[in-house]
């Protein structure tokens, strides 16, 4: 938290005087005229406001926002003044203290507008430079945002001047650990549809310039969800398109990726089986329910596709391996090495490591029996998750369900022969 600055005077002094009191020291600078005469000026305004206000108490908000228009006009390189080595954690704490002053004045106004324009003057301030001091820029501008109520919409505009300064300044990894918060925040925020997805979309940008690109997936696919049940025309957008296009791209190339039905399954991925990029769609189905052999011939006759994507065939040929052992193992409790190796298109003596790689990576539930040379499969994982799988879930339901009411039937009867057998 900011700590006010107390300077001597009496006890009584408040915090809106002490700020003004440690500005005009600033603007006084050295013993030079010119400190002199900008201090001058400067004080001299705020007694006469000061005054004001305390005269006209009906007028305080909007006379409050003229000292804060005061304040903001004599201290845009504060932040810059702070010392590189000579007592820089107490100029750093008094600097923190001013603002935390200038917050609070600013949180006192009654005029939206000004209320405002004051607070995104303060944002420009901050992160007007990524040279110096570009944690405390950081952090002013997260002390302005938790400074106003939750709810009120000015906040989303502070928070993407958090997210568009932490990426220049490299500070993103201290922002990222509050995205999980990002969700209950916009509806606080009340902001549209649109202003979602572009949030989203510039969220998804700053973690792929990190090269975090499980959470540029992650918040992509956020963004092309807000598209769903738009027109055509929409979906059709270049931006959309390219959008789309990467989503599928990040589906098949990270390896952790192993569900693609729900990226399948979006309109904005849909609509690009009609376009140029239909044969990328394709290869994402061949992810969903295809195999190692369907990979290969699809390579044979696109080979083209996987360099103009940046896509490396065998990091595909390595993930679809897994996924294909994930399907052979679906309703089966063991499976000969041999057969994995053929359904992998794997050498005999390699069939192991890429079971011990299913198993390290959940991809199935289960172990290598080395006498028998089987794997001993408890469960495996489901690729996709249709009408047919639900079907098969339900059928497993019922069957479970009526062995269920057999052990119960038959414990019941259990109990009632040894009633009788103790009556006799």
């Amino acid at each position: 938290m900011a700590t006010y600055i107390n300077y001597a005077g009496a006890e009584d002094e408040d915090a809106t005087l002490q700020g003004a009191e440690w500005l005009r020291n600033v603007i006084r600078g050295g013993a030079d005229s010119e400190g002199e005469s900008a201090e001058k000026e400067f004080f001299s305004k705020f007694q006469e406001l000061y005054l004001e206000a305390q005269e006209n108490p009906k007028r305080y908000s909007s006379i409050m926002g003229n000292i804060v228009d005061l304040f903001l006009n004599n201290c845009p390189e504060l932040i810059g003044k702070i010392p590189q080595y000579n007592r820089v954690e107490e100029k750093t704490k008094e600097v923190e203290g001013f603002f935390a002053i200038v917050m609070n004045m600013i949180c006192q106004l009654d005029d939206e507008e000004h209320l405002e324009v004051s607070t995104m003057r303060l944002c420009d301030m901050f992160g007007s430079s990524q040279a110096n001091n570009k944690e405390l820029r950081l952090r002013l501008l997260m002390w302005l945002y938790n400074s106003l109520p939750p709810n009120v919409p000015l906040r989303y505009k502070i928070f993407k001047h958090i997210l568009e300064y932490s990426a220049k300044a490299d500070l993103f990894e201290q922002v990222a650990p509050y995205l999980e918060f990002l969700e209950n925040w916009m509806v606080d925020w009340e902001i549209s549809a649109n202003e979602k997805r572009n949030l989203y979309k510039e969220i998804q940008a700053h973690c792929r310039n990190l090269n975090k690109k499980m959470d540029a997936f992650h918040y992509l696919k956020k963004h092309m969800l807000l598209f769903e049940g738009v027109d055509q025309k929409e979906l059709s957008s270049d931006a959309n398109q390219a959008s789309a296009v990467q989503l599928v791209k990040d589906a098949i190339e990270l390896p952790t990726v192993l569900q693609v039905d729900d990226v399948l399954n979006l309109d904005a991925v849909k609509y690009l089986s009609k376009t140029k990029h239909k044969d990328l769609v394709l290869l994402g189905e061949i992810f969903l329910s295809g195999t190692v052999d369907d990979l290969r011939k699809f390579n044979e006759k696109n080979k083209k596709l996987f360099k103009d994507h940046d896509l490396v065939y065998d990091d595909a040929m390595s993930k679809m391996r897994l996924l294909t052992l994930a399907t052979l193992a679906q309703g089966k409790s063991e499976i000969p090495l041999s057969d994995i190796a053929a359904a992998l298109q794997e050498k005999p003596d390699q069939v192991e490591k890429c079971v011990v790689k299913a198993i390290s990576e959940d991809v199935i539930d289960g172990r290598i029996d080395q006498l028998s040379h089987k794997v001993l499969v408890k469960s495996a994982f489901q690729r996709k998750f249709g009408k047919e799988e639900w079907q098969i879930l339900d059928e497993k339901l019922d069957k479970w369900v009526d062995n269920l009411e057999n052990l119960i039937t038959m414990v019941g009867q259990q109990k009632e022969r040894e009633k009788m057998a103790a009556g006799n």
